[in-house]
């Protein structure tokens, strides 16, 4: 070391330790105080749980709070549910109020108005009075009441047609919910096959580098021709590009399963791992049928349709019969807001009865009854649908049960074909095509076993979505549990 730096380095240290013996202590205090608060820190941070991972179950929960489909839904509901009070307050009596002010010098009116008012005299009679009167002002004050006495029953009917409309929004609200959560479930289980793809690629990507190791290693010993060289390279090229692509869906997956969830498309979310193979038995085709027609929400939805329809009949056919109504009413006409004036009131029965309308009495019960038997038609149909779909998903879920087998032994197969195909390569006895459709073959196996449980898990949850058991508890959505 220089002389010169010797010596101011000396001069420092000299100088600090002066510095130091004169520094107050405090400082030093802080300074600790600050370094315990950074460990603190460090250490709570070090101790801080990691992100808890979403299940279905409450993915489906989140969903069911915050899908805006879902919120539509209950927000219909309870819109047709008031439908029912609408309709029950026919059966009260109704009161109105009016005020109004209305002046004018027609003759008939003013003296109309001055007996309304009860301010007519002996002096109103003269003829250049009733001829010519001077204005009068009125200021009228009405309180009318009414109240129906007999409608041959179409207030009750009108109260059970609103019953029916709010059972079949109740309805379809609970269909919509199914639907909300069989979303939820696709996408859900559609981001766990997303993620195990990537681990087939990364796998893939894995065994593509080694086989290119492998084939430069033969050329450079001269056992191989640079073709194979380049088809290695080749085959790595492909299996990195299909990494790419698998990684790329993952975040496409978790997107959608947000969406379905009623979150923002990039909201941070992290899912249980693993596409789990669960034993889901779909029970005896005949019983499904069975549960479908009566647990299907639209299905019964179609039946509370088809009950309107025959309600509607029995209110076109209340139209031939007579109605009676009650009704009264108090009044005060005043030539000021509140004085000179009187009251009167009025109270009495009116029975109306239709005797000829030019037959669209008639003709509104035809069209009633011709609804009624398009309900009926439209329902049977139905039945048949749901039973189709209940089969159709019933045929989807064991097949892919079975693929679940099949599927698992050609990847044990292929993972073998794969070992004995790599030893004779190295061994000189295959060629490096043999080896990379061996190892595509692999890889392909391997997505073939993701997709017969992805069809399996989903095909479960169709099933349930067909027989309308598909719920937030069940078992398509708590198999892992």
């Amino acid at each position: 070391m220089p002389v010169k730096s010797r010596i101011w380095k000396s001069s420092w240290r000299g100088a600090y330790a002066a510095d130091s013996s004169r520094c107050e202590r405090p400082w030093g205090a802080a300074i600790s105080a600050l370094l315990a608060t950074v460990l603190s820190v460090a250490s709570l941070s070090a101790q801080a749980p990691a992100t808890q991972e979403l299940s279905l179950q409450e993915a489906v929960r989140v969903a069911l709070e915050k899908n805006p489909t879902v919120k539509a839904s209950v927000a219909y509901e309870r819109a047709v549910h008031e439908g029912i009070a609408e309709a029950r307050a026919v059966r009260f009596p109704r009161l109105d109020f009016s005020e109004g002010f209305t002046r004018g010098n027609n003759p008939v009116y003013v003296f109309g108005g001055l007996l309304t008012e009860r301010q007519f005299n002996a002096n109103d009679f003269a003829v250049n009075f009733l001829n010519t009167p001077p204005p009068l002002d009125i200021f009228h004050t009405q309180f009318s009441a009414a109240l129906p006495l007999y409608d041959a029953g179409q207030t009750g009917r009108r109260i059970k047609d609103a019953k029916l409309n709010a059972q079949g929004a109740g309805e379809a609200g609970r269909r919509t919910r199914q639907e909300v959560i069989f979303g939820v479930v696709k996408a859900y289980t559609n981001e766990l096959l997303a993620t195990e793809n990537v681990r087939v690629a990364e796998a893939a990507v894995k065994a593509a580098q080694s086989d290119l190791e492998r084939a430069q290693a033969r050329q450079e010993q001269g056992q191989a021709v640079p073709s194979d060289l380049l088809s290695a390279r080749v085959h790595l090229a492909q299996t990195q590009e299909d990494l790419l692509q698998a990684k790329n869906a993952v975040d496409l997956a978790q997107a959608a399963l947000n969406v379905a969830m009623g979150l923002p498309e990039d909201a941070s979310s992290t899912i249980e791992s693993g596409l789990k193979e669960s034993r889901l038995e779909p029970g005896a085709l005949a019983e499904r049928e069975r549960l479908a027609l009566e647990n299907r929400p639209d299905y019964l939805e179609a039946g509370l349709e088809a009950e309107r329809a025959t309600n509607d009949e029995h209110m076109a056919r209340a139209e031939f019969l007579p109605k009676l109504n009650l009704f009264s009413s108090w009044e005060e006409d005043n030539q000021t807001f509140l004085t000179r004036g009187g009251n009167n009131w009025t109270a009495g029965v009116s029975l109306s009865f239709n005797i000829f309308d030019g037959g669209a009495n008639h003709a509104r019960l035809a069209a009633a009854r011709n609804r009624q038997n398009q309900a009926q038609a439209q329902l049977a149909q139905m039945a048949a649908d749901v039973k189709l779909q209940v089969r159709e998903a019933y045929l989807n879920l064991t097949t892919a049960q079975q693929r679940i087998e099949v599927s698992r032994q050609a990847q044990a197969e292929a993972e073998e074909s794969l070992r004995i195909i790599q030893n004779r390569y190295e061994a000189g006895l295959a060629t490096i095509t043999d080896l990379l459709q061996v190892e595509t073959a692999r890889s392909s196996a391997g997505k073939n076993h993701l997709n017969a449980l992805f069809d399996y898990r989903l095909g479960y949850a169709a099933l349930e979505l067909a027989t309308g058991e598909l719920a937030a508890d069940s078992r398509a959505v708590t198999s892992d549990k």
